[in-house]
């Protein structure tokens, strides 16, 4: 099935879930870049994320059905499809008495390949009616847009009228809530925040593995004689793979910011191998063979890009490649 929508360009350009060769990275790059170039151009941008609360669970059979039909998928297809979400019921246990089948009108099946696929071709065309000025990013059923204007008024403007078409296309009514600004906000797992100077997700990082540190401190001492690969096997499930997710959009900030991330390691890496935190950090890594984590976070930039060229990805290949750039750059 996913070589017909792919081939056919029926999924939206922009949605990242659930596709070959995409993940959260792809839009976080996006919107990342897009924010970063408006700051230097001493522009205004905005962006404001929905979560669609029950998403999988609200796809309505008939619709998706129609949607099928609509878009003139092969009739194996759709009627593979329909076997799929046929006569498909539940029912409500309390107390440990079982109420009657209920037979299901929309939701699709939990903990099946399917499903995701089913809700990203029911939202295809959430997007089409917004306007050009705005840009979008999908992951499943998150959903962002931004977009930028050189006055605040104007972006307020652009913002609420790409809003209202998506309001339109989900039919639903939203409370007249002002929606105010914030300094910071959460985007697929990284902390964004108003300047781009990317303390508040450090900030997270450092709370977030502070506990997994103590873990690794614990195990090191329960078995002083551990084996050096398991716990170094553990350091990266546990600790570098925080630290590093979202990093290589890390790689344009100030030093300062990868002194801290580099501080995190360090107590880490030490923590695993049951050193005590006075040890020459250059002894820590050496033993370890370990890299720095701003030279690793390099090292996935690298990897990347190439993915990005081996699976033709030019959207990503051109942003890393801006990253690369300005790394360069601040190397002269």
């Amino acid at each position: 099935m996913f070589k017909e929508l792919n081939e056919r360009n029926i999924l939206p350009l922009h949605q990242a879930g659930f596709r070959p060769h995409r993940n959260t990275m792809y839009n976080i790059i996006r919107l990342e870049r897009y924010a970063r170039e408006q700051l230097q151009k001493r522009q205004h941008s905005a962006v404001i994320f929905f979560d669609i609360k029950a998403a999988f669970d609200t796809v309505w059979f008939d619709g998706i059905i129609y949607k099928l039909f609509d878009l003139r998928l092969p009739d194996y297809l759709i009627c593979y499809i329909i076997s799929f979400l046929d006569n498909r019921t539940a029912s409500i246990e309390i107390e440990n008495i079982l109420s009657k089948l209920i037979l299901l009108k929309s939701g699709t099946s939990q903990g099946s390949p399917l499903s995701p696929l089913l809700y990203i071709i029911y939202t295809s065309d959430s997007m089409k009616s917004i306007h050009q000025h705005t840009e979008y990013g999908l992951f499943a059923d998150d959903t962002a847009l931004w977009t930028t204007s050189n006055t605040i008024t104007n972006l307020n403007y652009r913002l609420q009228s790409s809003i209202n078409e998506f309001q339109k296309w989900c039919k639903i009514e939203v409370e007249d809530i002002i929606i105010k600004p914030t300094s910071s906000a959460r985007y697929l797992g990284v902390i964004f925040d108003h300047k781009l100077d990317w303390r508040t997700q450090v900030k997270h990082v450092e709370t977030k593995v502070a506990s997994r540190i103590s873990l690794l401190r614990f195990l090191s001492k329960l078995n002083p004689n551990a084996n050096l690969n398991t716990m170094l096997t553990l350091y990266k499930s546990l600790v570098r793979s925080v630290i590093s997710y979202g990093s290589i959009i890390l790689l344009t900030a100030k030093e300062n910011i990868w002194k801290r991330l580099q501080t995190i390691q360090n107590k880490a890496l030490k923590a695993t191998l049951g050193f005590p935190i006075y040890t020459s950090t250059k002894y820590v890594h050496s033993v370890s063979n370990i890299q720095e984590i701003k030279a690793y976070s390099t090292t996935l930039l690298e990897q990347s890009i190439t993915r990005a060229r081996i699976y033709d990805d030019k959207i990503t290949e051109n942003n890393l490649l801006k990253i690369q750039l300005h790394i360069e750059r601040s190397d002269i």
